[in-house]
């Protein structure tokens, strides 16, 4: 069948690329794609015969594309055009009053459901009960299909929850700066005497100072099995450890720990509480390792324990011996303490069992030091101007 002279049209540079793109896609719709390849083989001269037998669409549909393309452009061809159809049965001021429904909790409204949100269900119910009174008529037989095509055509989900954490600190900024310099300092420190260390001597010796990220993971249960684990046996189809579900509880404990930034090496105790007094034994370890010339500058977050009087008049006791860098409140994500808990969590107590709280114990020390004996060191990518650019223009 020859094509009308009015159907043919030229495509533009641009157009040819967009057109090629779309003809060879495979995450586009179909029909889009076959509409690309429609007009591309109709630009190359190809008669509708050719293009039909090529692209598998029928002869009419091609000349419709084509006119589409002709009077209006390549997006109009491509697309379905709008339809009259009849007037939707939901007007605008009915749409709006669903959309503000959702956009307020449930409790805002005096006899709303008594849940902490809405759900489709218990807002299409809302709508039944009151659009009348509202005047929105044309809601009362509203489905709750309806209702969640309007909610997620603006992109409104008020049955989910997405959490965000308030910035607490006023001074959040020059704290995060400090504790980011001094991995900062620590990542020079390693780089300017990575000779010497590979002659055995330590970058604390060679800094004078020792650089500790520290904090407590509280509440490590000891849990024990009442009936024995079983073991894989395919010949039965068990292809994994079987476990009884229901188990004791034996107490928990606390781990405090501390990582050498230059080093690696973690530095732990394991106690049934994280008092001042525990954390005071802590700084006793850590004074009781590094040689008594060196400053021990510690990166810790600003729980109450760590700056009560008792801990104060310890380190009064040693003056010039430590110094606090304490994260911004509420940020304890800017401690790298936190990754070395996270491998502890998987490597140490994912699916632990034990018989006695004391075998906990013993489990966290024997892991710790075998941690010990590969220390890793983190090493810190950030630049100088990665640091302040993080903090640029943000309040």
């Amino acid at each position: 069948m020859a094509r009308p002279k009015k159907f043919l049209k030229t495509l533009s540079e641009e157009e040819l690329i967009k057109i090629k793109e779309l003809s060879n896609s495979r995450t586009e719709e179909v029909r889009k794609v076959q509409r690309a390849k429609i007009i591309l083989l109709a630009s190359q001269g190809k008669s509708n015969e050719t293009i039909s037998k090529e692209v598998g669409v029928s002869i009419p549909t091609i000349c419709k594309v084509l006119k589409k393309w002709t009077v209006f452009d390549i997006d109009a061809a491509l697309s379905d055009l709008a339809r009259s159809g009849r007037p939707p049965v939901i007007d605008v001021a009915a749409r709006t009053w669903i959309i503000q429904l959702a956009c307020h909790l449930p409790q805002d409204y005096k006899d709303g459901p008594h849940s902490q949100l809405w759900t489709i269900t218990s807002l299409c119910n809302y709508i039944h009960k009151h659009c009348m009174n509202e005047g929105h008529e044309c809601l009362a037989n509203v489905q709750e299909s309806t209702v969640w095509e309007i909610l997620n055509s603006n992109d409104i989900k008020p049955h989910k929850i997405k959490y965000y954490l308030e910035r607490k600190d006023p001074d959040f900024k020059e704290k995060a700066k400090k504790v980011l310099l001094l991995y900062k300092r620590v990542a020079w420190i390693l780089q300017m005497t990575r000779e010497q260390t590979e002659d055995g001597v330590s970058a604390s010796k060679l800094s004078g100072e020792v650089v500790i990220s520290y904090d407590e993971k509280p509440g490590i249960q000891a849990i024990g099995n009442i009936a024995p684990d079983l073991r894989p046996n395919p010949a039965v189809g068990a292809r994994c450890v079987g476990r009884d579900y229901e188990y004791k509880r034996y107490g928990t404990l606390s781990l405090l720990a501390g990582i050498d930034l230059m080093s690696g090496e973690v530095i732990g105790l394991v106690r049934k509480s994280h008092t001042s007094a525990d954390f005071i034994d802590f700084l006793k370890t850590v004074d009781d390792k590094y040689d008594k010339d060196l400053k021990i500058s510690i990166i810790l977050d600003n729980h109450s324990v760590h700056r009560c009087r008792d801990v104060m008049e310890f380190l009064a006791s040693k003056p010039e011996r430590f110094e606090f860098t304490f994260t911004p409140k509420h940020a304890s994500w800017l401690n790298l303490i936190e990754s070395f808990f996270s491998k502890c969590a998987k490597q140490c107590l994912k699916h632990l069992r034990v018989n006695s709280i004391e075998e906990l114990k013993t489990h966290i020390e024997s892991w710790l030091k075998e941690t010990n004996e590969t220390p890793v060191v983190y090493r810190w990518q950030w630049k100088l101007e990665d640091i302040q650019g993080a903090f640029a223009d943000k309040d």
